[in-house]
């Protein structure tokens, strides 16, 4: 039972409908804003390419002018190349803004161009994709063979007995021993040698006891002798043996073999007391100072190859050092079994070092360009300076040119001085002739043209005025006074001082220090055809010139005055071997590259003589251009071309 101090409890009150759906409404919105924020982020993160290529155009400034409207132009989509309309608009597929482009854009690519390739500044920079410009070089082919060392066969005596008899005494008793053209080699006893001279001796007292007046008993006498004498000689005695041999009027018993040339025992098969027939071998010699090498050369890089052909040999004995060699006998037919073309290099072998039988590396350089000897008088042209430096006296025209250079540092003007470098222009282009004439009459006539302007304006004429005296002192630099070159960046445009401390005309006291001397005042070399080199030649380095006459590096062969032809050359990294042809990538505008067949020879070091395709000049991927490749084989329809491209929308 209750009380009255305890009321019984009561319970709450049902929650009426309404703030039932209130408290669901705001779960609903909670958890619907969540939702709402989470696909806000999803497609953020899925069309962030396309949100940062929107920025990208709106932020690039619109780079090429509006078309006229009676031009010929359609609008595209940079994203979706085939979208094409004749009138402005946007994308049916990503809703961005047709860029406009002349028709002509959308025709065949140029004559020769495969495919046309545009990649992004990003891409290119994350590709590390280079280009370098195609030049003319001193280009060579360079064969690497092996071979073998040998004999020189003309340097190799073989010693035979040419009378039978016993071996007295051998003075060489061992393989390996060198001996000296001359030197004796054994000493021989032999019965019929010791009869022939006897007979001669009898036939010498026989013409010495025929009285003079009998002509025909002497000249019968004199026979015997002769025939006596050219027996000895025949086996092998000297002339000065016999004539020894007739004044003592004794005969020798023993016959002396001597070395006929300078070298090392190689083979000795003969023993002391031991008896030799006639024609029986005694010694081998073998002079090793120039030894042969037999090289195999495939074919397919036989091609050029002449005997003279300078070639340069390594063994692995002696890694540090370089022996030089000059083919001089190439074979006539290929050998059907390895199908590679003998040669044979003469070497020449300082300290007897390259043994026969060893094998060694050699490497054989041709010049790719053709070679022409010039007279040893002749000047080369990298050393010849212009006969106006010679003829022309400039130092006149350079003191009246430098007082008008101060005024304009101190922001004057001086009359006076720009009359006294007309004047002395004017007197030049009279004794001058050519190119030298013409660029002194033109200084006098900007000198004239800034006369009676303003500072301001004389300084808008400065930059021509001081680009035209330069190119006229360079052909002809004064002797006096010293002349520096300095340079203004902030007008992109020199002048010339006699200080080293910039004193800048085209500012004054405004930025009077601004720019910096780039060096002295230097005459300019005689220029020669960008497809030719002049130097000195050496045949085992045929890619590159000497400027002094001196001796080649390896084989010292004096080095001979040339003008050499140059050939273009493409470096290896920036061509692709399809199989089927060769291609390169042509950068025809910043971040567009053309695919276009090359015509190459074969390779020389790290560049391909370029024969067809490419011109000299033409910028080519060299550092990443498989990559390009691959951009362009990955995606041929669109070719990596980006939003933003065109610069912006066209309106």
């Amino acid at each position: 039972m209750s009380t009255p101090n305890n009321p019984p409890a009561t319970a709450a009150p049902p929650p009426k409908p309404a703030g039932r759906v209130w408290t669901f409404v705001r779960i609903l919105n909670v958890r619907l804003r969540f939702i709402f924020l989470m696909v806000l982020v999803g497609l953020v993160a899925g069309y962030w390419d396309t949100i940062t290529n929107y920025y990208d155009r709106w932020r690039r400034p619109v780079q090429v002018a509006v078309g006229k409207h009676a031009e010929e132009v359609e609008y595209y989509c940079p994203m979706h190349p085939s979208v094409v309309r004749d009138a402005p608009g946007n994308c049916p597929i990503c809703g961005m803004p047709l860029s406009q482009r002349a028709k002509s854009e959308t025709r065949a690519l140029p004559e020769g161009v495969f495919a046309r390739v545009q990649m992004t500044p990003l891409k290119v920079a994350l590709g590390r994709i280079g280009t370098t410009p195609v030049r003319y070089q001193l280009l060579s082919r360079e064969i690497r063979t092996v071979g073998e060392v040998e004999y020189d066969e003309t340097r190799r005596a073989f010693i035979a007995a040419r009378i039978k008899g016993r071996i007295e005494k051998l003075y060489v008793n061992y393989v390996g021993q060198h001996v000296q053209m001359g030197d004796p080699l054994s000493s021989i006893y032999s019965p019929d040698l010791l009869v022939a001279q006897q007979e001669l001796l009898s036939a010498v007292r026989s013409l010495n006891s025929v009285p003079v007046a009998d002509e025909t008993a002497r000249r019968l006498a004199q026979n015997l002798v002769e025939a006596a004498r050219q027996k000895l000689m025949l086996w092998g005695i000297a002339a000065a043996q016999i004539d020894e041999m007739i004044r003592r009027g004794t005969p020798e018993t023993q016959l002396m073999i001597y070395s006929p040339l300078t070298g090392i025992v190689t083979d000795k098969k003969v023993l002391e007391g031991r008896y030799v027939n006639e024609g029986d071998d005694l010694y081998t010699i073998a002079d090793l100072s120039v030894v042969w090498m037999q090289l195999r050369i495939f074919e397919d890089e036989s091609a050029g190859i002449q005997t003279g052909a300078a070639v340069e040999v390594t063994s692995t004995a002696f890694p540090n050092e370089i022996f030089a060699g000059r083919i001089t006998f190439i074979a006539f037919a290929v050998d059907p079994a390895t199908r590679t073309v003998a040669a044979r290099v003469e070497i020449d072998n300082p300290g007897d070092k390259l043994k026969p039988g060893m094998f060694a590396d050699a490497v054989i350089r041709l010049p790719l360009g053709t070679v022409q000897v010039l007279a040893p008088d002749t000047q080369p042209a990298s050393t010849a300076t212009s006969s106006a430096a010679e003829q022309l006296d400039t130092r006149a025209f350079a003191r009246a040119y430098l007082p008008l250079m101060a005024a304009y540092t101190q922001d004057k003007t001086d009359a006076a001085a720009l009359a006294r470098v007309a004047q002395e222009a004017r007197a030049l282009a009279e004794r001058a002739s050519g190119n030298d004439k013409a660029s002194a009459a033109a200084i006098a006539g900007l000198a004239d043209q800034l006369r009676g302007k303003d500072l301001k304006e004389q300084r808008v004429l400065l930059k021509e005025f001081n680009a035209r005296v330069l190119e006229f002192l360079r052909a002809s630099p004064p002797a006096e006074p010293p002349l520096f070159v300095a340079h203004c960046p902030m007008v992109n445009a020199d002048w010339l001082q006699t200080e080293r401390e910039i004193s800048n005309p085209y500012y004054g006291s405004e930025m009077l220090r601004c720019g910096a001397i780039t060096g002295p005042l230097q005459g300019a070399a005689k220029t020669e055809d960008e497809r030719f080199a002049t130097g000195y030649f050496c045949p085992i380095y045929p890619d590159h010139l000497f400027d002094k006459p001196q001796h080649c590096p390896v084989d010292k062969f004096p080095t001979k005055l040339v003008r050499i032809g140059k050939v273009l050359a493409l470096p290896e990294s920036a061509v692709i071997n399809t199989g089927t042809r060769h291609i390169a990538y042509r950068e025809s505008a910043p971040g567009v590259f053309d695919m276009v067949a090359v015509q190459v020879g074969p390779r020389a070091g790290e560049f391909y003589p370029l024969l067809d395709g490419l011109e000299a000049g033409d910028e080519v991927a060299m550092a990443g251009a498989f990559l390009v490749d691959a951009e362009n084989r990955l995606n041929p329809a669109a070719a990596a071309q980006y939003f933003g491209a065109s610069g912006g929308p066209q309106h």
